[in-house]
């Protein structure tokens, strides 16, 4: 958590106070306002990525409660292990596994609709707090996009026949080179990962389940078992509304939290 914050700030406040501010100020026909209209937005993101990082690290994932049962008469509420067609249990916590949930083996403790265990956040991503993640990682996107862009237009300027070029001051330099180094590769790096947990998003499914989902489609390939339909997919927007709220207007807001109880889920019609 620390290596991670000291990574945000670095990349957050050096590009300002040794890069931009100095070069705009010592820019004649820059103004407070011209850099307010790059400055401003940039900060937000910042506070952004943040607050919505505390909410990831602090909040959660979800707990199974104590003594929990699935709901026996409905069909819906027990997941069975296909080699016993027993309910799931979790001998380490000594309880039933509602569904989707799974045993964390660094938190030691059950996580409802279980991702996974993220050590940038020193904390598991699940049911409660994925929403946050996901909007974490979308504010470091979008921020870290501007950012390498405004660096860009720093250098750029060697190039522009409008502008009068100042060399950068060595400390400057430093801190350029340094910028361009770790921001590029978070860039990249969480893009990346932010897209492949939008595709999971879309289809509500997790980062375990998908592993699932690659085992069962290599025992159909081979003839074990029959197709089996993936059953929490309920369509785009419904997928999407079960992690980040019912309201869109609300999807990217901070501290939105998800649909139900993390218990038992509406599954696709024609499940089995």
């Amino acid at each position: 958590i620390i290596a991670t914050i000291t990574l945000i700030s670095f990349l957050a406040y050096s590009s300002q106070f040794f890069i931009l501010i100095p070069y705009w100020l010592s820019t004649p026909g820059v103004s407070l306002t011209t850099m307010a209209l790059y400055l401003v937005p940039f900060n937000i993101g910042v506070a952004f990525i943040f607050y919505n990082y505390y909410l990831v690290v602090f909040t959660s994932p979800g707990d199974v409660p104590p003594a929990w049962e699935p709901d026996w008469d409905s069909l819906g509420g027990v997941e069975v292990k296909a080699s016993t067609g027993s309910p799931r249990y979790c001998k380490v916590c000594r309880s039933y596994k509602p569904p989707r949930a799974h045993h964390c083996r660094v938190c030691k403790r059950c996580v409802l609709r279980m991702d996974h265990h993220c050590p940038w956040v020193a904390n598991c991503v699940g049911y409660a707090n994925y929403g946050h993640f996901l909007r974490f990682l979308y504010s470091v996107d979008i921020t870290m996009s501007m950012h390498v862009g405004l660096l860009a237009l720093r250098v750029a300027d060697w190039w522009s026949p409008y502008v009068h070029w100042r060399e950068p001051s060595t400390a400057a330099m430093v801190v350029m080179v340094l910028n361009f180094a770790q921001g590029i590769p978070v860039l990249l790096m969480v893009g990346i990962f932010s897209l492949y947990h939008t595709y999971a998003l879309c289809i509500n499914t997790t980062t375990i389940e998908s592993w699932e989902k690659d085992k069962v489609a290599t025992l159909v390939r081979r003839g074990k078992i029959e197709e089996v339909k993936y059953p929490y997919d309920l369509g785009l927007k419904r997928n999407i509304q079960a992690v980040l709220g019912r309201r869109i207007i609300y999807w990217c807001w901070p501290g939105q939290g998800p649909l139900g109880n993390g218990l038992d889920y509406t599954l696709a019609e024609g499940h089995g």
